[in-house]
């Protein structure tokens, strides 16, 4: 590091993997623990991930969904039950063999996720079509031992919420799927990020469930990153676990049930979807620090005078905004512009003597790196038109890239090295999908729903030439 405070970072083109490491880093978000494959998150990184948190529980609670807290240990045979589910989940559980210096008689799970951990539960608790439907949620960690964990995308420990409901019927039950897809997209949005949703393959979807709807994002790479999942269960835990009703008419009947999830992986995705060279841009609805004021002065008079204008803008502004004055002594304005540009931080005032004497404010804006000097007499007004703007611009941004990266292809042949989402007709075989997996690291993301309810582009599919079923969207993926 200079004396500037210039931090090195590889350029996204160099090798991005590396860039999101450097970020990761720089940005002080996050940083290896002693346990492999798992993260230390420091202040900066979770705040955002309790901005994002904050505004999903929001959402939920305003939907009627209620808050519940499962214990992490789930008995191993609880998993078993449900073959599909244990045999998906299998190479990623963490078991517990021993404890209070003995071996355990019946073996415990760490959670990989809930639904052999709640459902017993849920079978003494719903007797009766009157206690349906049930919707609840956990926010909770899960352990999933990764191969090649990754800050926040990957790590074999990680935070998320974790939705699990239950209803009378099917229709009720695909309707909740649909819903709780359109509030992750939202969420998505509420984050400047565009996504895309739609059903995944019969290999690609969650271990024990009937239908998985995904929302599906991209990064500057142009990889895919699985924002969130909504899955409909059908019956298939219910029959497992004698999760049964008394309806209307008198009869005991199967209820039909959900789960769906976000995870923190929402921050790494905010990171890959938004960063730039130089480090972060937040949107300033997940800023920590939406707006950062940087006091520049000579002397001990300089500093009274600009302190005292900054402080008296931090106090305006701290009403509306999540503000902060950079304090620090002996630290150049270059150390701390590059300090606050590596965190994201959207908007910079920028406050020295002739700012004070003219009083006005020098206005850096970090979505496009541009400055502008704004009387303070404007600038209340400024700043709510810029903070909604920096907003609209970094979604719009992330959309023109993300439409401008799929292409079109009829043949694997054609696929292209450095073009990672295509769209192509597809046969829907699983064997077809591992073959592609194989050979380019690619598979099905996602078929959206305007594909499923029309015929494809082309008859035959593109990696076996068999008859195509639908025009599917493929691609790499972190």
């Amino acid at each position: 590091m200079s004396i500037t405070g210039k931090k090195t970072i590889t350029k996204q083109a160099t090798d991005f993997p590396q860039w999101y490491q450097d970020v990761v880093r720089e940005a002080e978000l996050a940083e290896p623990s002693e346990v492999r494959g798992c993260g230390i998150v420091r202040p900066y990184g979770l705040k955002i991930w309790e901005l994002i948190k904050a505004e999903l529980s929001r959402r939920l609670e305003e939907d009627g969904v209620e808050n519940v807290y499962f214990p992490i240990f789930v008995p191993l045979a609880n998993l078993e039950a449900e073959k599909d589910h244990v045999q998906g989940f299998a190479p990623e559980l963490a078991v517990v063999t021993h404890a209070g210096g003995k071996e355990l008689e019946n073996k415990l799970v760490i959670r990989p996720t809930s639904e052999a951990a709640m459902y017993k539960t849920y079978a003494r608790w719903i007797q009766s079509y009157q206690d349906l439907p049930l919707r609840l949620n956990q926010w909770a960690n899960v352990v999933r031992w990764e191969k090649r964990p990754r800050a926040f995308l990957r790590w074999s420990e990680f935070l998320w919420q974790e939705g699990h409901t239950a209803f009378a019927n099917e229709e009720e039950a695909r309707s909740e799927v649909q819903k709780m897809t359109q509030i992750y997209q939202d969420i998505y949005k509420f984050m400047a990020i565009p996504s895309l949703a739609g059903q995944k393959s019969e290999s690609e979807k969650f271990a024990g469930a009937v239908a998985t709807t995904t929302v599906e994002l991209m990064s500057r790479d142009g990889k895919a990153i699985q924002g969130a999942t909504s899955h409909y269960l059908g019956t298939n835990f219910a029959k497992v676990f004698n999760v049964n009703y008394l309806g209307a008419d008198g009869q005991s009947h199967l209820v039909h049930q959900n789960s769906w999830g976000l995870s923190w992986r929402a921050v790494g995705a905010l990171i890959m979807v938004h960063g730039d060279d130089n480090g972060l841009r937040l949107p300033p609805n997940v800023a920590p620090i939406q707006i950062i004021i940087v006091p520049i002065y000579r002397d001990d008079d300089g500093q009274r005078q600009v302190l005292a204008y900054c402080q008296e803008l931090e106090q305006t502004l701290q009403k509306k905004y999540r503000v902060k004055i950079d304090r620090r002594q002996n630290l150049s304005p270059g150390f701390k512009f590059n300090h606050w540009e590596i965190r994201g931080v959207p908007v910079r005032l920028e406050i020295g003597l002739q700012e004070v004497n003219k009083k006005e404010v020098t206005v850096f804006r970090r979505d496009d790196d541009r400055k502008e000097l704004i009387s303070r007499v404007n600038l209340d007004n400024y700043l709510v038109n810029l903070i909604s703007e920096i907003q609209d611009n970094l979604y719009q941004q992330a959309q023109n890239f993300f439409t401008g990266h799929i292409k079109r292809i009829e043949n694997w042949e054609e696929i292209d090295k450095q073009q990672v989402w295509f769209e192509a007709s597809w046969s829907e075989d699983p064997e077809t999908e591992k073959q592609l997996k194989e050979k380019y690291g690619i598979v099905s993301r996602l078929l959206l729903p305007e594909n499923a309810q029309r015929a494809p582009k082309n008859k035959k599919c593109f990696i076996s030439g068999q008859e195509a079923k639908h025009d599917w969207l493929f691609a790499r993926s972190y």
